[in-house]
């Protein structure tokens, strides 16, 4: 027997000093009522204690492991352990639990197992007079300890598992917090009630004053930050696609700490859980960047129309005097030639200043990345 593993084995059920639990204790109140004894003992080997989850018939927590009985059965070498007298057993007969309370004189144990096969302890009966079990009872013993076995397997699996959703969960949260932006789920119960069932911490790049922490504790003080031309927009827009049930999708500014404005853009799939309740999962992306392209493209358009309708309308006007002119001297191809110069000119200007601009807005963005 490998006692470090077993002691690891048994560690990692989580089961010592745990509270009672109904269905360990009706096992050995089953014990009890099959094998005729007036105790009954749900026992867990420790390093150095006998501890009991469960006890009927008795007010014991737990003993010496070495003053105990169910060590015997950690070899693994029997199915079922029984001294039919120890006050005549030279190896129990001067134990204080034979000698004192519980005055122990019967003792019948079936061992319990994990699903390595390590022995964890017993479930045992115990008489305070000789007596023995026949066959019948002996069997029975031995499958409630294989029940106590699957018991305690199907409670180890519940914890791994439950391990595995809380380690899963915490993984999940640091990608979640890592990734840029927000990333929340809104619980909204009618129009008063708001409370956050997430939210990543890439709220805290919004404003200094935000956290993921202040949202869960005051979710409407999120409003207080929005620019105040845009808050009733955001609420209508919300209560619109609440009732709707639509995709949500909304441009608003926030107000920064030092005065200037960010532009965010929410985007959420609403759902509703009850009829009372509406469950929001969304993104929050700041957006300023894609506004201010989206401003100086409606400059550029705007330049385009007018700034080059000018030399464009001058090519037309000399375009047409050409086709208008029969016979032209040198002197007016010249005059023309000149005007047409200065068209060119102004063009190529206007072109490089937008080539100039383009260029440094993406070695802007290639420095971003």
């Amino acid at each position: 027997m490998d006692e470090s593993s077993r002691l690891h084995d048994l560690y990692d059920h989580q089961i010592l000093d745990s509270n009672p639990e109904k269905i360990f204790d009706e096992l050995t109140y089953l014990a009890s009522l099959i094998c005729g004894t007036p105790i009954s003992l749900f026992s867990l080997l420790d390093k150095d204690r006998q501890w009991f989850k469960s006890v009927y018939g008795i007010e014991l927590k737990e003993t010496s492991r070495a003053d105990g009985f169910c060590h015997y059965l950690l070899d693994g070498a029997t199915s079922l352990f029984e001294i039919n007298d120890a006050t005549n057993d030279p190896r129990f007969k001067d134990s204080p639990l034979v000698e004192g309370f519980p005055y122990i004189s019967y003792y019948a144990g079936a061992p319990i197992k994990s699903a390595s096969g390590n022995i964890l302890g017993a479930l045992c009966v115990i008489d305070q007079k000789p007596n023995s079990l026949n066959d019948h009872q002996k069997k029975a013993l031995q499958i409630l300890a294989g029940k106590a076995t699957n018991y305690l397997k199907t409670r180890k699996a519940l914890i791994d598992q439950q391990k595995n959703i809380e380690l899963n969960a915490s993984r999940l949260k640091q990608i979640l917090d890592n990734t840029p932006g927000v990333i929340f789920q809104l619980r909204i119960q009618g129009d008063i009630d708001l409370s956050f069932d997430f939210i990543s911490r890439g709220i805290e790049d919004i404003h200094p004053n935000l956290s993921d922490k202040k949202m869960k504790e005051q979710p409407r003080s999120f409003l207080q930050y929005i620019h105040p031309e845009d808050v009733m927009g955001f609420r209508q827009s919300i209560r619109k696609s609440a009732s709707s049930l639509s995709l949500y999708k909304y441009n608003f500014r926030i107000l920064s700490s030092n005065g200037k404005t960010k532009w965010y853009k929410v985007r959420a799939t609403p759902q509703h859980i009850d009829q009372k309740t509406v469950v929001w999962f969304g993104t929050l992306m700041d957006v300023s960047g894609i506004m201010e392209y989206e401003t100086i493209l409606e400059q550029i358009t705007f330049d385009i129309s007018h700034v080059i309708r000018k030399p464009l309308t001058t090519l037309l006007a000399l375009n047409s005097n050409l086709r208008n002119h029969d016979e032209l001297n040198e002197t007016d191809l010249r005059e023309y030639s000149d005007m047409i110069n200065i068209v060119i000119k102004e063009l190529d200007v206007f072109t490089r200043k937008i080539d100039q601009f383009y260029q440094l807005k993406v070695a802007d963005h290639q420095d971003r990345m």
